[in-house]
């Protein structure tokens, strides 16, 4: 039966502040490399802002193998304006696409694509700037004005036109979406994207995500007091006071078992199983009384056939606010009991930081060669573990068996989910 296929992952493309690749971006891990770098926000030569970012220094899509032609006419189609967010969402799938080395027909090949925003950032300057030469014209000359320049750039900002410009540019020409549930969105992606070879859609489906740092969303987490000045993110930490974003993506190549083996293909592990709850209570709150969370990951462990007791490693969301972490923490001991010794625990975000619409599937693909390695990162800037939280994050570099892992995540609007990989 179709619905009774197994997947498996055959293709792994992380990018970010610490690295292109997956051997780059495992390096740094190990290194305790972070590309944590300050900003400055400049506008007419006054300082607006200084804030911390896990930055990418240089990024050039033409790096990743794209068809230069392409590339011509998506910058034709955008004015020359250089779509970062679409450019990210490309590279992402494409690492991906050329670490699985498959070779079957582009028209079983899906694609599902996660941002929470794509190309807001660039419609926000953008407007600035218009309005900013606009302002001494009268209403009617106003409303030409912005209709004019800005008519077809609304237009681009409708997620169809990102995921036609990575299918047209990855030559991909399956069952594809585009998903957007906030920081979970790369988990519910996952589960999408193996639905998708379940029902006997495609054979294999790329799924991708990206985001990036800017003054616009930079601006609005610090007015929720989710930000920490010092630049340090400290999952569940004692001192915790929030996150800095993180630019970056990540494309994960997911496949049936018979056509991975049928084309010999290196396999990361097997895609066990998931499970997802829309809590929708508050947007940026999640609801410390519920059990929206706790449940989705016994869901996810009844769904992947998967004993709590087998999981070796479980990365969080590990977002390092108050509240959230709290959140979270509750949600694992009510599932593996207060002060768990296994799963053993460990948090991503101070690595790569918040990569918003990518976080949880950036961290996935971490999380893949962390089992493929039978290596543990440290949870970096836990210095001293909240004792009330009842789970003690790792801090030191593991090396140890694994065989079973989970992924969770809670996005804003109370969008939780929980993933299950294990070894082949």
């Amino acid at each position: 039966m179709a619905g009774s296929k197994r997947i498996v992952i055959t293709g792994l493309g992380p990018f970010s502040a610490i690295g292109t690749g997956k051997d780059d971006v495992w390096d740094s891990v190990l290194r305790k490399y972070t590309g944590l770098t300050q900003e400055e926000f400049v506008l007419d030569g006054k300082l607006v802002d200084k804030y911390f970012v896990h930055k990418i220094k240089e990024f050039n899509i033409e790096k990743f193998g794209i068809d230069k032609q392409i590339l011509e006419d998506i910058l034709r189609w955008k004015d020359r304006r250089e779509p970062q967010d679409l450019f990210y969402l490309m590279a992402a799938a494409k690492l991906a696409l050329d670490d699985g080395r498959i070779n079957i027909d582009r028209n079983r090949i899906g694609l599902v694509l996660a941002h929470e925003n794509p190309g807001l950032d660039e419609f926000y300057a953008d407007l600035i700037n218009e309005f900013y030469k606009l302002r001494q014209e009268d209403k009617t000359g106003f409303f030409k004005g912005i209709n004019e320049g800005f008519a077809k750039r609304g237009h681009d900002l409708q997620t169809f036109v990102f995921l036609y410009f990575v299918a047209k540019a990855l030559d991909i020409h399956g069952y594809s979406l585009f998903i957007n549930n906030a920081c979970a969105s790369g988990l519910f992606a996952v589960e999408t994207g193996a639905d998708i070879i379940r029902s006997g859609k495609c054979d294999c489906v790329i799924v991708a995500a990206s985001d990036k740092s800017s003054i616009f969303k930079q601006s609005w987490f610090r007015r929720l007091e989710m930000y920490p000045e010092d630049g340090l993110i400290k999952p569940f930490a004692k001192n915790r006071d929030g996150f800095v974003l993180g630019d970056g993506g990540a494309g994960i190549m997911l496949e049936s078992l018979d056509s991975a083996l049928k084309r010999k293909a290196h396999i990361y592990a097997e895609y066990l199983g998931g499970a997802f709850h829309m809590e929708a209570w508050k947007i940026s709150i999640p609801d410390m009384g519920g059990n929206s969370y706790s449940t989705v990951i016994e869901s996810a462990l009844k769904n992947s056939a998967v004993n709590r007791k087998s999981i070796d490693l479980l990365v969080p969301h590990g977002v390092a606010t108050p509240v959230t972490d709290a959140y979270e923490a509750k949600a694992i001991t009510d599932v593996f009991g207060k002060n768990p010794k296994k799963p053993l625990i460990t948090a991503l975000k101070p690595y790569i930081g918040h990569n918003l619409g990518s976080t949880a599937l950036l961290e996935t693909v971490i999380l893949l060669l962390s089992l493929e390695n039978n290596t543990i990162p440290p949870t970096l800037n836990c210095q001293i573990p909240d004792a009330k939280l009842n789970i003690s994050p790792v801090r030191d570099l593991i090396k140890t068996k694994l065989n079973t892992v989970m992924k969770t995540a809670c996005g804003f609007a109370g969008y939780n989910g929980a993933a299950v990989f294990g070894k082949l």
